[in-house]
Protein backbone atom coordinates (compact mmCIF):
# COMPACT_ATOMS: atom_id res chain seq x y z
CA UNK A 1 0.00 0.00 0.00
CA UNK A 2 1.37 3.50 -0.83
CA UNK A 3 1.84 6.35 1.17
CA UNK A 4 -1.31 8.42 0.33
CA UNK A 5 -3.66 5.35 1.24
CA UNK A 6 -1.52 4.54 4.28
CA UNK A 7 -2.19 7.89 5.27
CA UNK A 8 -6.01 7.47 4.31
CA UNK A 9 -6.10 4.41 5.98
CA UNK A 10 -4.31 5.63 9.13
CA UNK A 11 -7.58 8.78 9.11
CA UNK A 12 -10.71 6.55 9.02
CA UNK A 13 -9.45 3.07 10.42
CA UNK A 14 -7.89 5.36 13.53
CA UNK A 15 -10.82 7.29 14.04
CA UNK A 16 -12.96 4.43 14.04
CA UNK A 17 -10.50 2.36 16.45
CA UNK A 18 -10.10 5.56 18.83
CA UNK A 19 -13.51 5.89 19.32
CA UNK A 20 -14.13 2.01 19.57
CA UNK A 21 -11.61 2.43 22.45
CA UNK A 22 -12.76 4.54 23.96
CA UNK A 23 -16.27 3.00 24.15
CA UNK A 24 -14.33 -0.04 25.48
CA UNK A 25 -13.02 1.57 28.54
CA UNK A 26 -16.37 2.93 29.57
CA UNK A 27 -17.78 -1.01 29.00
CA UNK A 28 -14.63 -2.55 31.24
CA UNK A 29 -15.62 0.62 33.99
CA UNK A 30 -18.68 -0.37 34.15
CA UNK A 31 -18.04 -4.29 34.11
CA UNK A 32 -16.19 -3.85 36.68
CA UNK A 33 -18.56 -1.61 38.68
CA UNK A 34 -21.25 -3.30 38.33
CA UNK A 35 -20.47 -6.78 36.93
CA UNK A 36 -22.63 -6.91 33.86
CA UNK A 37 -21.41 -6.42 30.33
CA UNK A 38 -23.57 -3.75 28.92
CA UNK A 39 -21.94 -1.99 25.99
CA UNK A 40 -21.36 1.52 25.93
CA UNK A 41 -21.38 4.00 23.36
CA UNK A 42 -19.00 6.99 24.20
CA UNK A 43 -20.77 9.94 23.98
CA UNK A 44 -20.24 12.60 26.54
CA UNK A 45 -23.64 13.88 28.07
CA UNK A 46 -25.24 15.16 31.08
CA UNK A 47 -22.01 15.25 33.36
CA UNK A 48 -21.80 11.18 31.90
CA UNK A 49 -19.20 10.03 29.09
CA UNK A 50 -21.44 7.42 27.59
CA UNK A 51 -24.14 5.63 27.22
CA UNK A 52 -25.44 2.43 28.06
CA UNK A 53 -26.77 1.01 25.24
CA UNK A 54 -28.49 -1.87 27.42
CA UNK A 55 -31.08 0.94 27.69
CA UNK A 56 -31.67 1.09 24.10
CA UNK A 57 -30.64 -2.28 22.29
CA UNK A 58 -30.99 -4.35 26.24
CA UNK A 59 -31.57 -7.69 23.70
CA UNK A 60 -28.53 -7.62 22.20
CA UNK A 61 -26.49 -6.34 24.95
CA UNK A 62 -28.01 -8.57 27.63
CA UNK A 63 -27.28 -11.59 24.76
CA UNK A 64 -24.20 -10.71 24.97
CA UNK A 65 -23.40 -10.58 29.03
CA UNK A 66 -25.67 -13.84 29.49
CA UNK A 67 -23.05 -14.87 26.85
CA UNK A 68 -19.96 -13.51 28.25
CA UNK A 69 -20.98 -14.78 31.64
CA UNK A 70 -21.74 -18.50 30.40
CA UNK A 71 -18.05 -18.55 29.48
CA UNK A 72 -16.38 -17.41 32.66
CA UNK A 73 -19.13 -19.63 34.02
CA UNK A 74 -17.21 -22.54 32.89
CA UNK A 75 -13.56 -21.55 33.76
CA UNK A 76 -14.95 -20.81 37.78
CA UNK A 77 -17.33 -19.87 40.34
CA UNK A 78 -15.15 -17.32 42.31
CA UNK A 79 -16.88 -13.88 41.86
CA UNK A 80 -13.77 -11.53 41.58
CA UNK A 81 -12.24 -14.11 39.31
CA UNK A 82 -15.40 -14.31 36.95
CA UNK A 83 -14.99 -10.46 36.92
CA UNK A 84 -11.71 -10.58 35.58
CA UNK A 85 -12.35 -13.41 33.09
CA UNK A 86 -15.25 -11.60 31.64
CA UNK A 87 -12.86 -8.50 31.07
CA UNK A 88 -10.57 -10.35 29.46
CA UNK A 89 -13.30 -11.68 26.93
CA UNK A 90 -14.66 -8.45 26.72
CA UNK A 91 -10.88 -7.34 25.12
CA UNK A 92 -10.39 -10.14 23.16
CA UNK A 93 -13.74 -9.74 21.15
CA UNK A 94 -12.48 -5.83 21.09
CA UNK A 95 -9.20 -7.20 19.93
CA UNK A 96 -10.95 -9.65 17.21
CA UNK A 97 -12.72 -7.34 15.98
CA UNK A 98 -9.95 -4.40 15.60
CA UNK A 99 -7.89 -7.79 13.75
CA UNK A 100 -10.12 -7.26 10.89
CA UNK A 101 -8.71 -4.06 9.81
CA UNK A 102 -4.97 -4.93 9.59
CA UNK A 103 -6.42 -8.45 6.99
CA UNK A 104 -5.75 -8.01 3.33
CA UNK A 105 -9.08 -7.85 2.39
CA UNK A 106 -9.46 -4.92 4.14
CA UNK A 107 -6.17 -3.08 2.87
CA UNK A 108 -6.55 -4.39 -0.95
CA UNK A 109 -6.39 -1.27 -3.42
CA UNK A 110 -4.63 -3.18 -6.53
CA UNK A 111 -5.67 -2.61 -9.99
CA UNK A 112 -6.53 -5.46 -11.88
CA UNK A 113 -7.43 -3.78 -15.65
CA UNK A 114 -4.81 -1.29 -14.87
CA UNK A 115 -2.22 -2.54 -12.25
CA UNK A 116 -1.92 0.94 -10.44
CA UNK A 117 -3.27 1.07 -7.08
CA UNK A 118 -6.74 3.01 -6.27
CA UNK A 119 -7.02 5.38 -3.79
CA UNK A 120 -8.63 3.29 -0.84
CA UNK A 121 -11.64 5.16 -1.05
CA UNK A 122 -11.98 4.96 -4.63
CA UNK A 123 -11.13 1.03 -5.08
CA UNK A 124 -14.67 -0.67 -6.31
CA UNK A 125 -17.25 -1.52 -3.95
CA UNK A 126 -15.52 0.67 -1.75
CA UNK A 127 -17.77 1.69 1.11
CA UNK A 128 -19.10 -1.98 1.27
CA UNK A 129 -15.25 -3.06 2.01
CA UNK A 130 -14.57 -0.51 4.43
CA UNK A 131 -17.66 -1.33 6.39
CA UNK A 132 -16.68 -4.56 6.00
CA UNK A 133 -13.13 -4.51 7.75
CA UNK A 134 -14.18 -5.52 11.49
CA UNK A 135 -15.46 -8.18 9.65
CA UNK A 136 -11.86 -8.83 8.14
CA UNK A 137 -11.34 -12.12 9.92
CA UNK A 138 -13.58 -14.14 8.17
CA UNK A 139 -12.67 -12.74 4.76
CA UNK A 140 -9.20 -13.09 5.46
CA UNK A 141 -9.34 -16.83 6.49
CA UNK A 142 -12.05 -17.77 3.84
CA UNK A 143 -9.03 -16.37 1.19
CA UNK A 144 -6.70 -18.23 2.71
CA UNK A 145 -8.34 -21.48 2.71
CA UNK A 146 -11.81 -21.76 2.55
CA UNK A 147 -11.97 -24.41 5.66
CA UNK A 148 -9.68 -22.06 7.66
CA UNK A 149 -13.12 -19.78 8.33
CA UNK A 150 -14.66 -22.28 10.37
CA UNK A 151 -12.03 -20.18 13.50
CA UNK A 152 -13.65 -16.80 12.94
CA UNK A 153 -17.31 -18.23 12.67
CA UNK A 154 -16.56 -19.93 16.04
CA UNK A 155 -15.05 -17.01 17.91
CA UNK A 156 -17.81 -14.56 16.31
CA UNK A 157 -19.99 -14.60 19.12
CA UNK A 158 -16.49 -12.63 20.88
CA UNK A 159 -16.40 -9.65 18.68
CA UNK A 160 -19.71 -9.56 16.71
CA UNK A 161 -20.98 -6.94 18.85
CA UNK A 162 -17.71 -4.80 18.77
CA UNK A 163 -17.57 -5.70 14.84
CA UNK A 164 -20.84 -3.83 14.57
CA UNK A 165 -20.19 -1.00 17.11
CA UNK A 166 -16.92 -0.47 14.74
CA UNK A 167 -19.02 -1.00 11.66
CA UNK A 168 -21.40 2.01 12.39
CA UNK A 169 -18.02 4.57 13.74
CA UNK A 170 -16.53 3.43 10.04
CA UNK A 171 -19.45 5.46 8.24
CA UNK A 172 -18.68 9.43 8.86
CA UNK A 173 -14.70 9.07 8.96
CA UNK A 174 -15.26 6.99 5.72
CA UNK A 175 -17.88 9.53 3.73
CA UNK A 176 -15.92 12.77 5.13
CA UNK A 177 -12.73 11.54 3.53
CA UNK A 178 -14.00 9.88 0.66
CA UNK A 179 -15.60 13.16 -0.36
CA UNK A 180 -13.09 15.58 0.98
CA UNK A 181 -10.68 13.33 -1.83
CA UNK A 182 -13.43 13.18 -4.66
CA UNK A 183 -12.96 17.07 -4.56
CA UNK A 184 -9.39 16.90 -4.85
CA UNK A 185 -9.70 14.68 -7.44
CA UNK A 186 -12.06 16.84 -9.35
CA UNK A 187 -10.18 20.00 -9.02
CA UNK A 188 -6.88 18.82 -10.27
CA UNK A 189 -8.60 16.95 -12.62
CA UNK A 190 -9.78 19.69 -14.49
CA UNK A 191 -6.96 21.58 -13.76
CA UNK A 192 -4.46 19.12 -15.48
CA UNK A 193 -7.05 18.94 -18.46
CA UNK A 194 -6.65 22.67 -18.93
CA UNK A 195 -3.12 22.25 -19.22
CA UNK A 196 -2.94 19.02 -21.05
CA UNK A 197 -5.04 21.00 -24.09
CA UNK A 198 -3.02 24.02 -23.56
CA UNK A 199 -0.02 22.43 -23.89
CA UNK A 200 -0.22 19.14 -26.12
CA UNK A 201 -4.07 18.36 -26.76
CA UNK A 202 -2.81 14.91 -28.56
CA UNK A 203 0.10 12.49 -29.42
CA UNK A 204 0.93 11.04 -32.65
CA UNK A 205 3.21 7.51 -32.62
CA UNK A 206 5.71 7.53 -35.37
CA UNK A 207 5.64 3.82 -35.91
CA UNK A 208 1.47 3.39 -36.98
CA UNK A 209 1.21 7.17 -37.19
CA UNK A 210 -1.96 6.78 -35.85
CA UNK A 211 -2.77 9.72 -33.18
CA UNK A 212 -4.71 9.62 -29.62
CA UNK A 213 -5.58 11.55 -26.87
CA UNK A 214 -3.09 9.88 -24.49
CA UNK A 215 -0.42 6.83 -24.79
CA UNK A 216 -0.04 4.67 -22.24
CA UNK A 217 3.22 4.16 -20.18
CA UNK A 218 5.70 1.61 -19.14
CA UNK A 219 6.57 1.65 -15.59
CA UNK A 220 10.38 0.96 -14.62
CA UNK A 221 9.20 -2.59 -13.02
CA UNK A 222 7.88 -3.66 -16.84
CA UNK A 223 4.21 -2.82 -15.59
CA UNK A 224 1.76 -1.21 -18.71
CA UNK A 225 -0.41 1.36 -17.00
CA UNK A 226 -3.03 3.74 -18.64
CA UNK A 227 -1.76 7.43 -18.84
CA UNK A 228 -1.46 9.06 -15.40
CA UNK A 229 -3.96 11.89 -14.60
CA UNK A 230 -5.73 12.86 -11.77
CA UNK A 231 -8.24 10.13 -11.22
CA UNK A 232 -9.06 7.24 -8.69
CA UNK A 233 -6.00 6.23 -8.77
CA UNK A 234 -3.93 9.22 -6.98
CA UNK A 235 -4.40 13.12 -8.04
CA UNK A 236 -0.85 13.87 -7.44
CA UNK A 237 1.27 10.35 -7.95
CA UNK A 238 -0.13 7.41 -9.53
CA UNK A 239 1.74 3.87 -7.48
CA UNK A 240 1.70 0.70 -9.60
CA UNK A 241 0.89 -2.55 -7.89
CA UNK A 242 4.69 -3.13 -7.54
CA UNK A 243 5.06 0.29 -5.41
CA UNK A 244 6.46 2.65 -8.11
CA UNK A 245 5.61 6.07 -8.17
CA UNK A 246 4.18 7.48 -11.19
CA UNK A 247 3.52 11.63 -11.82
CA UNK A 248 -0.05 12.48 -12.94
CA UNK A 249 0.12 16.06 -13.28
CA UNK A 250 1.08 17.82 -16.39
CA UNK A 251 5.26 19.40 -16.32
CA UNK A 252 5.68 16.43 -14.48
CA UNK A 253 5.19 13.39 -16.77
CA UNK A 254 7.64 14.35 -19.66
CA UNK A 255 10.18 11.83 -18.63
CA UNK A 256 8.07 8.92 -18.34
CA UNK A 257 8.47 5.98 -20.79
CA UNK A 258 5.42 6.02 -23.02
CA UNK A 259 4.08 3.08 -25.57
CA UNK A 260 1.66 3.44 -28.03
CA UNK A 261 -1.88 1.92 -27.49
CA UNK A 262 -2.24 0.74 -30.05
CA UNK A 263 0.49 -0.71 -31.70
CA UNK A 264 2.22 -1.37 -28.17
CA UNK A 265 5.47 0.07 -29.36
CA UNK A 266 8.31 2.39 -27.30
CA UNK A 267 7.54 5.78 -28.29
CA UNK A 268 8.62 9.32 -27.23
CA UNK A 269 5.91 11.97 -26.53
CA UNK A 270 7.70 14.06 -23.99
CA UNK A 271 3.87 16.02 -23.79
CA UNK A 272 4.82 17.93 -26.49
CA UNK A 273 2.36 19.23 -29.16
CA UNK A 274 3.10 17.74 -32.40
CA UNK A 275 2.94 18.81 -35.91
CA UNK A 276 2.94 16.10 -38.30
CA UNK A 277 4.00 16.90 -42.15
CA UNK A 278 3.97 14.23 -44.91
CA UNK A 279 6.35 14.12 -48.05
CA UNK A 280 5.49 13.31 -51.10
CA UNK A 281 7.47 13.58 -54.31
CA UNK A 282 8.97 11.10 -57.42
CA UNK A 283 11.89 8.80 -57.34
CA UNK A 284 14.71 11.16 -57.08
CA UNK A 285 12.70 14.58 -56.16
CA UNK A 286 14.72 15.36 -53.45
CA UNK A 287 12.75 14.80 -50.54
CA UNK A 288 15.11 13.22 -48.12
CA UNK A 289 18.18 15.67 -48.77
CA UNK A 290 15.68 18.69 -48.51
CA UNK A 291 14.22 17.20 -45.24
CA UNK A 292 18.00 16.48 -43.66
CA UNK A 293 18.69 20.62 -45.09
CA UNK A 294 15.45 21.65 -42.68
CA UNK A 295 16.11 19.68 -39.83
CA UNK A 296 20.02 21.13 -39.88
CA UNK A 297 18.64 24.50 -40.60
CA UNK A 298 15.81 24.27 -37.89
CA UNK A 299 18.57 22.95 -35.04
CA UNK A 300 20.75 26.11 -36.13
CA UNK A 301 18.17 28.89 -35.68
CA UNK A 302 16.71 27.09 -32.38
CA UNK A 303 19.95 27.73 -31.01
CA UNK A 304 19.99 31.88 -31.71
CA UNK A 305 16.65 31.57 -29.96
CA UNK A 306 18.03 29.39 -26.90
CA UNK A 307 15.67 27.10 -28.32
CA UNK A 308 17.19 22.96 -27.68
CA UNK A 309 16.68 20.90 -30.45
CA UNK A 310 16.68 16.84 -30.46
CA UNK A 311 16.38 14.37 -32.99
CA UNK A 312 15.17 11.24 -31.56
CA UNK A 313 15.27 9.01 -34.63
CA UNK A 314 17.93 7.83 -36.75
CA UNK A 315 16.65 9.01 -40.00
CA UNK A 316 17.31 12.28 -38.78
CA UNK A 317 19.97 12.04 -36.69
CA UNK A 318 23.75 14.43 -36.36
CA UNK A 319 25.21 11.73 -38.67
CA UNK A 320 22.20 11.55 -41.18
CA UNK A 321 22.00 15.54 -41.68
CA UNK A 322 26.12 15.71 -42.42
CA UNK A 323 25.58 13.38 -44.97
CA UNK A 324 22.81 14.79 -46.44
CA UNK A 325 24.29 15.40 -49.96
CA UNK A 326 24.86 11.95 -50.52
CA UNK A 327 21.52 10.75 -48.55
CA UNK A 328 20.71 7.15 -49.86
CA UNK A 329 17.55 6.82 -51.34
CA UNK A 330 14.53 6.69 -49.54
CA UNK A 331 13.67 2.73 -48.98
CA UNK A 332 9.99 1.69 -50.32
CA UNK A 333 7.54 0.29 -48.21
CA UNK A 334 6.13 2.04 -44.48
CA UNK A 335 8.53 3.72 -42.53
CA UNK A 336 8.58 4.91 -39.20
CA UNK A 337 8.26 8.63 -38.58
CA UNK A 338 10.89 10.99 -38.04
CA UNK A 339 10.89 13.06 -34.71
CA UNK A 340 12.77 16.22 -33.64
CA UNK A 341 11.55 17.82 -30.34
CA UNK A 342 12.38 21.46 -29.58
CA UNK A 343 12.16 23.18 -26.16
CA UNK A 344 13.17 26.32 -24.20
CA UNK A 345 12.84 28.08 -20.92
CA UNK A 346 9.23 29.91 -22.16
CA UNK A 347 8.16 27.15 -24.26
CA UNK A 348 6.67 23.67 -24.27
CA UNK A 349 8.06 20.85 -25.49
CA UNK A 350 6.79 20.60 -29.25
CA UNK A 351 7.20 18.28 -31.61
CA UNK A 352 8.16 17.80 -35.98
CA UNK A 353 7.00 14.51 -37.38
CA UNK A 354 8.38 13.93 -41.01
CA UNK A 355 6.85 11.43 -43.25
CA UNK A 356 9.62 10.66 -45.86
CA UNK A 357 7.56 8.63 -48.72
CA UNK A 358 9.70 6.59 -51.39
CA UNK A 359 8.54 7.95 -54.92
CA UNK A 360 8.48 4.46 -55.81
CA UNK A 361 4.92 4.58 -53.75
CA UNK A 362 3.35 7.40 -55.99
CA UNK A 363 4.17 5.43 -59.31
CA UNK A 364 1.24 4.84 -61.41
CA UNK A 365 0.59 0.76 -60.61
CA UNK A 366 -2.00 -1.97 -60.13
CA UNK A 367 -2.06 -3.29 -55.98
CA UNK A 368 -0.17 -0.01 -54.29
CA UNK A 369 0.08 -0.13 -50.89
CA UNK A 370 -2.35 2.69 -49.59
CA UNK A 371 -0.17 3.83 -46.41
CA UNK A 372 -2.99 4.65 -44.54
CA UNK A 373 -1.44 5.79 -41.54
CA UNK A 374 0.74 8.77 -43.36
CA UNK A 375 -2.51 10.63 -44.42
CA UNK A 376 -5.28 9.41 -41.49
CA UNK A 377 -3.48 12.58 -39.39
CA UNK A 378 -1.27 15.49 -41.31
CA UNK A 379 -1.03 19.13 -40.70
CA UNK A 380 0.18 19.65 -44.42
CA UNK A 381 1.92 18.29 -47.03
CA UNK A 382 5.31 18.87 -48.42
CA UNK A 383 5.15 18.08 -52.42
CA UNK A 384 8.93 18.28 -53.94
CA UNK A 385 9.26 18.01 -57.68
CA UNK A 386 12.75 18.15 -59.35
CA UNK A 387 12.69 21.24 -61.77
CA UNK A 388 15.26 20.08 -64.09
CA UNK A 389 13.65 17.44 -64.76
CA UNK A 390 10.85 18.13 -66.58
CA UNK A 391 13.04 19.80 -68.73
CA UNK A 392 14.79 16.73 -69.49
CA UNK A 393 13.81 13.64 -72.14
CA UNK A 394 13.38 10.86 -69.39
CA UNK A 395 11.50 8.06 -67.81
CA UNK A 396 9.93 8.64 -64.57
CA UNK A 397 6.41 10.14 -62.91
CA UNK A 398 5.65 13.97 -63.67
CA UNK A 399 4.09 15.74 -60.79
CA UNK A 400 1.18 15.21 -62.35
CA UNK A 401 1.50 11.38 -62.29
CA UNK A 402 3.01 11.66 -58.77
CA UNK A 403 -0.10 13.89 -57.74
CA UNK A 404 -2.73 11.18 -59.23
CA UNK A 405 -1.11 8.29 -57.50
CA UNK A 406 -1.42 10.45 -54.16
CA UNK A 407 -4.36 11.90 -54.23
CA UNK A 408 -6.57 8.87 -54.93
CA UNK A 409 -4.56 7.32 -51.73
CA UNK A 410 -5.46 10.55 -49.77
CA UNK A 411 -9.23 10.35 -50.50
CA UNK A 412 -9.39 6.81 -50.12
CA UNK A 413 -7.75 6.86 -46.32
CA UNK A 414 -9.89 9.67 -45.45
CA UNK A 415 -12.82 8.83 -46.76
CA UNK A 416 -13.86 12.29 -48.59
CA UNK A 417 -15.06 12.32 -52.41
CA UNK A 418 -12.62 12.78 -54.70
CA UNK A 419 -13.92 16.28 -55.58
CA UNK A 420 -13.86 17.66 -52.11
CA UNK A 421 -11.46 20.46 -51.74
CA UNK A 422 -8.92 20.00 -48.67
CA UNK A 423 -7.99 22.60 -46.31
CA UNK A 424 -4.72 20.81 -45.60
CA UNK A 425 -1.83 22.84 -46.63
CA UNK A 426 0.00 21.85 -49.76
CA UNK A 427 3.48 23.38 -50.31
CA UNK A 428 4.69 22.71 -53.68
CA UNK A 429 8.38 22.78 -53.81
CA UNK A 430 11.01 22.91 -56.55
CA UNK A 431 14.19 21.36 -55.23
CA UNK A 432 17.98 21.17 -56.50
CA UNK A 433 17.44 25.03 -57.14
CA UNK A 434 21.20 25.02 -56.76
CA UNK A 435 21.56 23.63 -60.00
CA UNK A 436 18.44 25.37 -61.64
CA UNK A 437 19.75 28.29 -64.72
CA UNK A 438 18.34 31.09 -63.64
CA UNK A 439 17.54 30.07 -60.22
CA UNK A 440 14.15 30.54 -59.41
CA UNK A 441 12.57 32.20 -56.81
CA UNK A 442 9.14 31.21 -54.75
CA UNK A 443 6.94 33.68 -57.25
CA UNK A 444 8.36 31.89 -60.05
CA UNK A 445 7.24 27.95 -59.09
CA UNK A 446 4.14 27.91 -60.76
CA UNK A 447 4.64 29.81 -63.69
CA UNK A 448 7.71 27.82 -64.33
CA UNK A 449 5.37 24.83 -64.21
CA UNK A 450 2.97 25.88 -66.37
CA UNK A 451 5.09 26.51 -69.07
CA UNK A 452 6.75 22.85 -68.97
CA UNK A 453 3.70 20.86 -69.28
CA UNK A 454 2.50 20.59 -66.26
CA UNK A 455 -0.98 23.32 -66.04
CA UNK A 456 -2.87 20.34 -65.82
CA UNK A 457 -1.31 19.30 -62.59
CA UNK A 458 -1.09 23.09 -61.38
CA UNK A 459 -5.23 23.66 -62.26
CA UNK A 460 -6.08 20.27 -60.88
CA UNK A 461 -4.15 20.90 -57.32
CA UNK A 462 -5.44 24.14 -56.75
CA UNK A 463 -9.54 23.03 -57.41
CA UNK A 464 -8.26 19.94 -54.68
CA UNK A 465 -6.28 22.26 -52.06
CA UNK A 466 -7.60 25.48 -50.69
CA UNK A 467 -4.13 26.01 -49.09
CA UNK A 468 -1.37 26.03 -51.54
CA UNK A 469 1.89 27.47 -51.69
CA UNK A 470 4.75 27.33 -54.04
CA UNK A 471 8.56 27.42 -52.85
CA UNK A 472 11.92 27.22 -54.42
CA UNK A 473 14.85 25.67 -52.69
CA UNK A 474 18.22 24.21 -52.44
CA UNK A 475 18.99 20.97 -50.28
CA UNK A 476 22.62 20.76 -51.23
CA UNK A 477 26.10 22.48 -49.87
CA UNK A 478 26.40 25.12 -46.85
CA UNK A 479 23.69 27.64 -48.12
CA UNK A 480 20.46 25.25 -48.08
CA UNK A 481 18.32 27.66 -45.26
CA UNK A 482 15.47 27.86 -47.92
CA UNK A 483 15.24 24.06 -46.91
CA UNK A 484 13.37 24.75 -44.19
CA UNK A 485 10.57 27.15 -45.23
CA UNK A 486 7.92 24.87 -46.59
CA UNK A 487 8.14 22.79 -43.32
CA UNK A 488 8.30 25.98 -40.83
CA UNK A 489 5.16 27.55 -43.48
CA UNK A 490 2.81 24.83 -42.43
CA UNK A 491 4.16 25.13 -38.53
CA UNK A 492 3.43 28.46 -38.77
CA UNK A 493 -0.49 27.34 -39.78
CA UNK A 494 -0.56 24.91 -36.83
CA UNK A 495 1.72 25.67 -34.11
CA UNK A 496 2.12 29.63 -34.57
CA UNK A 497 4.07 29.36 -31.11
CA UNK A 498 6.42 27.40 -32.77
CA UNK A 499 6.69 28.99 -35.39
CA UNK A 500 7.67 32.06 -33.43
CA UNK A 501 10.17 30.63 -31.52
CA UNK A 502 12.42 29.71 -34.33
CA UNK A 503 13.52 32.76 -36.90
CA UNK A 504 12.85 31.05 -40.26
CA UNK A 505 11.71 33.49 -42.38
CA UNK A 506 8.90 31.92 -44.70
CA UNK A 507 8.10 34.78 -47.12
Amino acid sequence: MNGMNKAIVGVVFGIALIYSALSLMLTVQNLMDTGVVSMFLFLPHGGELGIDLGESAGFFTNLYDSFVSLIGGLITDDADTLKIIEIVLVVVGFVLAALGFATKPSLDCKGTANPAQYLWTHRPMSAARCLAAPWGLLAACWEKSKPLVIVPIVLLPFYAMWSLFMTVFLIIPYLVVRLAIGARIKSAAKREGKEYEKSTQFAVCPKCKRNFVRPKVKCKCGLDLDYPVPNEYGYKNHVCNNGHEIPCTSGKRSGLRTICPYCGADIETREAMPVSVAMVGAVGSGKTTMMLAAVDTITRMARTRDVSVEAVTPGISKQAVIAKDVAPKTAPGELDSECLFLRSRTMQDKELLINDISGQEFEPREGKALFEEYYTYTDGIVFAFDPMALTRQRKGATPMDVFESFHFMFTQITGSSPSKVSDVPMAIVATKNDIVSPRLRDQDVRKYLMENGQDGFVRVLESLFSDVRYFAVTSCGDDCSSAARPFWWIVSKTDPELAGAVPIEVN
